[in-house]
């Protein structure tokens, strides 16, 4: 495995309530607030970050708030991000069905996939969701009222349907540095850095059904880790020479991101994690203040006037 992707950075998620989302997360999940934003391209929205304790890449889950706007809800197919996954210890997934039931959300158990037990939900939003229990080298600081036996320690991977699943797989194959570590019925598993959750991307074998459309309760994409700005501007230079429109590296704040869309459809990001979360707050202290980037302080007062109110 010689990519110079780490794995995982983030993925991100399209939903309605601010409110719902937080308490969902933070109360029910039992993830960390890392950054508690806007929206930089709508800034009268909120951005909501979580994670594991130190805000670790592969840990960090957003969601875009879009309150309030006539997007229409997402259409499921072909050329969207189908699941998302967390990693959980093994034996946990009975604690991990009660809490959520308990919480008013439903749990699927699902087949089991590369000996691991699955357990399926979506969040408030429908955003589709997994618990996968198996061996995972990380171990994150304990945090919030879930116990170490239990605790979620990151994102698993993420499932992908594309529009052209072998165009997909040589593009991740041949052009990101993805290698195929498993396959399991119409499931098809790929690897970048280590054979190990937080670096996994599934592909679903399917050439038929409708093309999915982007809305409400939708997973926007799934941004991988690389480490540097400067490594950024090679994949930027490597990406359009393969025919992709790719933006240019844009400054978050807390790291930089660059997007582009793969021929399937799916839609990709490349973040580093300079200057990280603690550049604007104590590590003990994130999310507490609501963060912005430089470019947008001088407008602090209005845009904090503008956000919908909050308890958290």
């Amino acid at each position: 495995m010689s990519s110079t992707i780490r794995g995982i950075h983030h993925i991100t998620g399209a939903v309605t309530n601010p409110q719902r989302d937080y308490d969902f997360y933070t109360k029910v999940m039992g993830l960390r607030f890392i950054k508690k934003t806007v929206n930089q391209e709508n800034p009268t929205m909120w951005h909501f970050f979580y994670g594991d304790k130190d805000g670790n890449a592969g840990t960090i889950m957003t969601n875009i708030i879009l309150d309030g706007t006539r997007l229409p809800r997402c259409t499921r197919g072909r050329g969207s991000i189908d699941t998302l996954s967390y990693s959980v210890p093994k034996g946990s997934l009975e604690f991990w069905a009660a809490r959520l039931g308990e919480n008013g959300v439903e749990t699927e158990s699902r087949p089991d996939r590369f000996g691991d037990s699955v357990l399926f939900f979506e969040d408030p939003d429908e955003l589709p969701s997994e618990l996968i229990a198996c061996d995972d080298p990380r171990n994150p600081a304990p945090y919030g009222d879930v116990g170490p036996e239990n605790q979620i320690r990151g994102f698993h991977g993420a499932t992908v349907t594309t529009r052209v699943p072998e165009v997909s797989l040589d593009f991740f194959t041949q052009i990101l540095g993805f290698d195929e570590v498993g396959r399991d019925g119409d499931r098809i598993r790929l690897a970048v850095s280590a054979d190990s959750p937080g670096n996994y991307v599934d592909f679903l074998d399917v050439h038929e059904g409708p093309w999915a459309r982007f809305g409400l309760g939708s997973i926007h994409h799934i941004a991988f880790t690389v480490d540097s700005l400067e490594e950024m501007e090679l994949w930027t230079r490597k990406l359009s020479g393969w025919g992709l429109i790719v933006t240019e590296a844009r400054d978050r704040g807390w790291f930089h991101s660059m997007y582009f869309t793969e021929p399937g459809g799916i839609n990709l990001e490349l973040s580093n994690m300079s200057p990280g979360w603690t550049v604007d707050e104590e590590m003990d202290d994130l999310g507490r203040i609501i963060s912005l980037p430089k470019h947008l302080e001088p407008k602090r007062a209005e845009i904090e006037a503008s956000l919908p109110e909050m308890n958290f």
